[in-house]
């Protein structure tokens, strides 16, 4: 077996860590997408409510207006805590984006490794065989 067969199984490793990795990005950037689509959603539904109440504000009584207020103060509270849970899902995006850069990195690593061994053995073989051929030449040259 040569060293290049040798080493197929941790190429074949370090494929299949590339892969989970770029698995893990996907889910995490679908999470992203999914969060920053409620924020959107939070944020388009104020609006909606502030644009069906502003002809409204003037007709409220005091109470209204204080249940009004308190709760565009708990809306806005939650759209702030979405917007921290979009800022968290960005970064687990960007830590899962570098780490399976550094696993592509080691992928190809492995790729170049393994391919300058091949290219390494196939160049001893054809050293091999020439060499095979020039003696057999000499000694047939010999034997005239």
């Amino acid at each position: 077996m040569t060293r290049s067969q040798r080493l197929h199984p941790v190429v074949e490793h370090t494929d299949k860590k590339e892969q989970r990795a770029l698995q893990e990005v996907a889910v995490s950037q679908n999470l992203v997408n999914t969060e920053q689509a409620r924020l959107v959603q939070l944020q388009n539904y104020k609006l909606e409510y502030l644009e069906k109440k502003k002809y409204d504000i003037g007709v409220f009584t005091p109470h209204e207006l204080q249940e009004f207020n308190r709760f565009l103060q708990q809306l806005d509270q939650t759209i702030e805590r979405q917007m921290e849970v979009v800022e968290l899902r960005q970064q687990e995006l960007t830590q899962k984006r570098k780490l399976w850069n550094a696993m592509r990195i080691d992928s190809k690593k492995m790729h170049k490794v393994v391919e300058k061994l091949q290219q390494q053995e196939f160049a001893e073989q054809e050293r091999k065989e020439q060499k095979a051929l020039d003696e057999f030449a000499q000694r047939k040259f010999n034997r005239r």
